[in-house]
């Protein structure tokens, strides 16, 4: 056994700040912290020298921030205003008359929750231009720290804006330099906002003269700091004004209150996130490091707008031909995407949050739920736009994420204040019902999920109409209104009852998408609501087939699942919705078969996820990739929240197996560890009033599970998946023994054990013997590259014959290795080789009298496999 269990419980909890992955020391130390906050803090920084011009810088706060691309400038906002666009640097030595540009210069990117720091490398000197937005502030400091022998002047260029979020608009914009607060000075004609751009450090600026002819020069305007030699330190102060404030206040509170004051807040910020948020801590450092920034980044898309509220909003990427930024504003849709991971985070008051910021704008006539709300609707009369109630699948995704929510928290007070609008939308949803199968309709002039190609009917609406009733009966009991649950009730099993013939088709032998206009049924072979796999609205033959069908090279990239399949005549690998490899469909994949129980083939499509954290802005996740080679999808955003949250959640409820029951006070957890993980560590799992600890260790022949309950007493379940095939001797739990489980299924095999938890430390040990664990390397994905690496379609294990069935590129390598202690004595499809006594080396055997195109094609191969036991 690990020596690891040596120790206390919560020393290895903490042991998660230094298993958060390989990330380099953070090189600018934030003044006035302990040393043990500065390492715990440092370890979240992420360093790169893959500067291009691709790679997305983004700074956030809760009402500005700073984003763009390197080739572009950067932009500045404080919401819902953008101050400025496209911010870049030129460097000049003393004595020299041309400057340099600091793209060419620029070299290491760090990125840190609270802060980015860019670091150029001149000839003979080092600048690092650290961004930073306050926390709750409508501004940006940016700092640059010299280091050079003699001082370097450092040019600033902007494009001055102030203007407002698409689709409102300011007029009679006008710059004028102030020498008092060495600022420029943004106004407009109604001065309801203004913006500075101020340093105390300039030593030259442009001036902006009211001249009868325009003299022309380089675009935007231009000033000039000093710094270096024995005045080390620059900085620029970008602030707005607005509810009675200048912006030159606002811009002298942020120079006041000091750099050290207003980023140790913002790191203490995130420090107490991370300390108080779901840990989870395993042996694969990338994948540790991705789950701590996928919470980060739900943390960063919390934005304060001063007329709209507080709500998350969508993403951040740079604006596009009409002045708003992608998708830096509100989606109610979004929003419930990262719901699900909040309550997974232990973030229960933001999750509540959210819900109640998506209730503010509900139509009260309806009951409808909102769609999208962009930063300046608060300007304008947004209801006459046509953006705000088009799409009818929210309201039915809204009551199933109400439901979720009190089931994992058990706040019946939200229920009971928000009776009468949850009642709203149910009555909405009904109101689309089809009388004669008792399934909804999209009336004319809305849309359902599928914005590009409107349907009449969608099958995911349809399942969600069916969660969204069950949900809503549950509500309507704990409200106290019984005759409500029961017709609910009703209206969920009619439904179900008649999904699966209306959505089935079977020639294809695949669900149908929907129907259009003419009432056609669509045959798209997308990925759709694949979370309805898990539900009883197809045969067990038909869900088989529909994971088989998935789990195939045709929607399997490398880097994930392709929205479409690959032979489909439909498909388009650069297309936004018809072949790209989604991170938030990816995920709900990989969680589809992580419920099917077909771990084999579950993780490697969530672990293909993990370098997207990488791709472009560090800790983020894009959008969309494409579907043939690994490159960014052209229309993608490079942080999308619900990319981030989507993989937390199916790392949580999928991987991890982890189900919170606050009302009943019971922890489900069913884990689908890889046979390579030895541990796992979990932190900060809240059950109610309860906090949990778990640590989590298996061998070739025992689980043990080590857990602490800080709270009241709770019921758990413990399920974890054993090796494919394995038999239970026994299992014990704490001093006795307790009843163990044995279950089987087609692709894995579990065991459960149930317990009833008091307050403190305990612990289960449950020995099995035999079994087979498959362990596939992850591919090393390379930018323009296509998939190379084999896609498991399904295992099996019949008598002594384990067979796998999977497809692969005869051109490349493909191999995996097999944890067993029984002994492998014969193959069919490919070669073996004993790397020890109880771990298998299986190469796949190469078809013969290919061509060389043949062998560039993916194939389908079944490996047969004699053991003795």
């Amino acid at each position: 056994m690990s020596s690891s269990w040596k120790l206390p419980l919560r020393d290895r909890a903490v042991v998660f700040f230094l298993a958060l992955g390989t990330l380099l020391a953070y090189s600018d130390q934030i003044a006035a912290q302990g040393s043990r906050d500065s390492e715990a803090f440092a370890r979240l920084t992420w360093s790169t020298d893959s500067i291009g011009p691709r790679r997305f810088v983004s700074v956030h706060g809760r009402r500005a921030a700073i984003f763009g691309y390197s080739e572009d400038g950067l932009e500045v906002w404080a919401y819902p205003v953008e101050i400025l666009s496209s911010y870049g640097v030129t460097f000049r030595e003393p004595g020299a008359t041309t400057g340099i540009d600091g793209q060419t210069l620029l070299r290491r990117i760090l990125y840190s929750p609270e802060a980015v720091t860019r670091i150029y490398a001149g000839p003979d000197f080092i600048i690092r231009e650290k961004l930073f937005v306050p926390l709750e502030e409508p501004g940006a400091v940016i700092r640059y720290e010299v280091e050079s022998l003699h001082p370097v002047d450092i040019e600033i260029r902007f494009t001055a804006v102030l203007d407002l979020m698409w689709p409102a608009s300011i007029g009679g914009q006008e710059v004028v330099w102030n020498t008092a607060a060495s600022a420029y000075l943004l106004s407009e004609a109604t001065h309801r906002v203004t913006a500075s751009i101020a340093s105390p450090d300039i030593v030259a600026h442009d001036e902006t003269p009211n001249d009868r002819q325009y003299i022309q020069r380089l675009p935007g305007l231009a000033f000039t700091v000093r710094a270096g030699g024995d005045h080390k330190t620059a900085q620029v102060v970008i602030a707005e004004g607005q509810s009675g404030q200048d912006a030159l206040t606002t811009s002298r509170k942020l120079l006041e209150e000091g750099r050290l004051k207003l980023e140790e807040a913002a790191a203490g910020h995130y420090l107490s996130l991370v300390d108080h948020s779901l840990q989870i801590e395993t042996p694969d450092a990338d994948a540790n490091r991705a789950l701590a920034w996928a919470e980060i980044a739900l943390d960063q898309a919390w934005v304060s707008n001063p007329d709209l509220g507080s709500g998350q909003v969508a993403g951040y990427g740079p604006s596009r031909r009409a002045r708003r930024p992608q998708y830096d504003w509100f989606f109610a849709g979004d929003g419930m995407v990262a719901i699900p991971a909040l309550l997974d985070a232990g973030q229960y008051e933001r999750a509540r949050q959210e819900l109640e910021f998506i209730l503010r704008y509900q139509d009260p006539n309806s009951g409808m739920i909102w769609h999208e709300l962009a930063q300046s609707a608060g300007w304008l009369d947004w209801s006459k736009y046509p953006y705000m109630f088009v799409h009818v699948e929210l309201t039915f995704d809204f009551l199933n994420t109400v439901g979720a929510y009190v089931s994992v928290t058990g706040d019946r007070d939200f229920v009971k204040a928000h009776w009468p609008a949850i009642q709203a939308a149910y009555r909405y949803c009904r109101s689309l019902l089809d009388a004669k199968d008792g399934l909804p309709r999209i009336p004319a002039g809305k849309e359902g999920a599928r914005e590009q190609d409107p349907l009449t009917e969608e099958l995911g609406l349809s399942a969600s109409w069916v969660e969204a009733a069950q949900a809503f009966a549950s509500l309507a009991t704990i409200s106290g209104h019984p005759d409500l649950a029961a017709g609910a009730t009703a209206d969920s099993r009619e439904a179900s009852n008649a999904i699966g013939q209306r959505y089935w088709d079977d020639r294809e032998n695949f669900w149908i998408t929907g129907y259009n206009r003419s009432g056609a049924p669509v045959m798209g072979r997308d990925v759709g609501p694949v979370k309805l796999i898990g539900k009883s609205f197809f045969s067990e033959a038909q869900r088989s087939s529909i994971m088989d069908q998935l789990a195939s090279s045709d929607f399997q990239a490398d880097w994930g699942t392709r929205g479409r399949a690959s032979s489909s005549n439909t498909y388009e690998p650069n297309s936004y919705s018809s072949g790209s490899v989604w991170a938030v469909s990816t995920s709900s994949v990989a969680s589809a078969f992580w419920t099917e129980h077909r771990p084999a083939t579950a993780l490697p499509i969530w672990r293909a996820l993990v370098p997207w954290s990488s791709l472009d802005s560090p800790g983020h996740m894009h959008e969309a990739l494409a579907g043939d080679y690994y490159h960014e999808e052209r229309e993608s955003v490079p942080e999308q929240t619900w990319s981030s949250a989507a993989f937390f959640t199916a790392a949580v409820n999928g991987l991890l197996g982890l189900e919170v029951d606050g009302v009943s006070h019971r922890l489900t957890f069913a884990p689908h560890l890889p046979p390579s993980w030895n541990s796992i560590a979990l932190r900060n799992l809240r059950v109610g009033a309860s906090e949990i600890s778990i640590a989590m260790a298996q061998s070739a022949n025992e689980v043990r599970l080590d857990i602490e309950n800080g709270g009241a007493p709770v019921d758990v379940i413990f399920d974890p998946e054993i090796p494919f095939g394995a038999t239970v001797g026994s299992a014990q739990l704490a001093s006795g023994r307790v009843a163990a489980t044995l279950e089987r299924h087609p692709q894995d095999t579990h065991v459960k054990v149930e317990f009833h938890l008091p307050h403190g430390s305990s612990f289960v040990t449950i020995h099995y013997t035999g079994g087979i664990a498959l362990t596939l390397p992850p591919p090393e994905l390379m930018i323009g590259e296509p998939s190379q690496a084999m896609k498991i379609t399904g295992v099996n294990l019949s008598g002594n014959i384990y067979t796998l069935n999977f497809d692969f590129l005869p051109s490349a390598a493909s191999s995996f290795d097999l944890r067993t202690p029984w002994i492998v004595k014969g193959s069919e499809g490919a070669t073996f080789k004993a790397l020890s006594p109880d771990i298998y080396r299986v190469t796949v055997s190469a078809p013969r009298g290919q061509s060389a195109e043949e062998s560039h094609l993916y194939q389908h191969g079944t490996i047969r496999l004699t053991v003795e036991f």
